[in-house]
């Protein structure tokens, strides 16, 4: 990517849902009414669990993205599609939540979302110039 300041934004959207998803993960205060629709004074076991996945996801997002903003090929490419997908499924959750503060979380989902757009169509362009 050439705009270094989108993928400045997108490193912070990152880091703002890391930061987000490790504060359910160990129950933090600030998580509380940002996360899991706002209704949990405590987040329960079973929610936390889920949380680490949602970690694990994120943090690959971030390697993928990553390798990308350097120039180097993501690798498998259906993964692309799938963070979009997701994004996308994302988006809206945090759009319809009870919760207003967790729905601030369409911003950073939408331009995490829309750089994995970005990467799916330049792929979709390099394919379309190589064939």
């Amino acid at each position: 990517m050439r705009n270094k300041t989108f993928v400045t934004v997108v490193f912070a959207s990152f880091a703002w849902n890391l930061y987000l998803v490790g504060g359910v993960i160990l129950g933090a205060p600030y998580a509380l009414d940002r996360a899991a629709g706002g209704q949990f004074e405590v987040f329960p076991t079973y929610l936390r669990i889920l949380y680490i996945l949602n970690f694990a996801l994120v943090a690959y997002q971030v390697v993928i993205f990553t390798r990308f903003s350097y120039g180097l090929a993501v690798k498998p490419k259906w993964i692309v599609k799938a963070f979009v997908i997701l994004g996308a499924l994302g988006i809206l959750a945090n759009a319809a939540s009870r919760s207003a503060n967790e729905r601030w979380n369409v911003i950073p989902a939408l331009i995490i979302t829309f750089a994995f757009y970005r990467i799916l169509k330049s792929d979709t362009k390099r394919t379309e110039i190589t064939a």
